[in-house]
């Protein structure tokens, strides 16, 4: 019988947090494009998006406002981009907080969870990078897209990202005992990687195409 702290259990338990994590992310973004009014939103395995995002978005790249602004209202736009990375971060922070107060959880799922939800922020201080170091965001990432929509530097608006992603997964790991760390966290990662290869190229195009 499989034991809830044994390696293959951790390794199920990652395997199963990250798809469910870029889910829930894109859940975000569809619930808001949806409440918005949004024309035709959808939700894919991993993308959301509403019929005219791409014209909305190449208009107001170029500057060309008031032609992005008659298909849609610009501040419903950065309130459904900055809702998926929200939930994310949201999500990996109650993480933190129950691996703290209960321990990893079962199967090492709600580790996982906390593991899966930041990876979102690489997003976010790839930005950072590129403004500091580059010629400045020109991509479509959601916490730059709020930032440009809003008329906010992107380096301000992937502050909360870059946070997540560098100390939720640090707390969540200080948050095992320290002789147990290796065998606690590695299983679960590994499974993460698996779980993540399985949705992306063929469980995740099956199920939301």
């Amino acid at each position: 019988m499989m034991q809830t702290d044994g390696w293959l259990a951790a390794v199920v338990g990652g395997a199963v947090a990250l798809p469910l994590s870029i889910v829930l992310h894109e859940v975000g973004h569809f619930g808001a494009y949806a409440a918005f009014g949004f024309p035709d939103p959808t939700l894919h395995f991993s993308s959301a998006g509403w019929t005219g995002s791409s014209e909305f978005r190449v208009l107001w790249w170029t500057g060309r406002f008031e032609e992005a602004a008659a298909i849609a209202e610009p501040w419903r736009v950065a309130v459904g981009a900055a809702v998926g990375p929200a939930v994310s971060y949201l999500t990996a922070i109650g993480c933190l907080l129950a691996v703290r107060r209960w321990g990893p959880g079962p199967l090492r799922f709600v580790l996982g969870l906390g593991l899966s939800a930041p990876v979102h922020g690489l997003g976010a201080l790839n930005i950072f990078v590129i403004n500091t170091f580059g010629g400045g965001f020109t991509g479509n990432q959601d916490d730059g897209n709020v930032g440009l929509i809003a008329g906010i530097s992107p380096s301000l608006t992937t502050i909360p990202g870059m946070l997540c992603v560098l100390l939720v997964p640090l707390f969540l790991i200080m948050a095992i005992p320290r002789g147990r760390r290796v065998r606690v966290v590695v299983p679960v990662v590994g499974g993460m990687a698996l779980g993540g290869s399985l949705w992306i190229y063929w469980l995740g195009p099956l199920l939301l195409p």
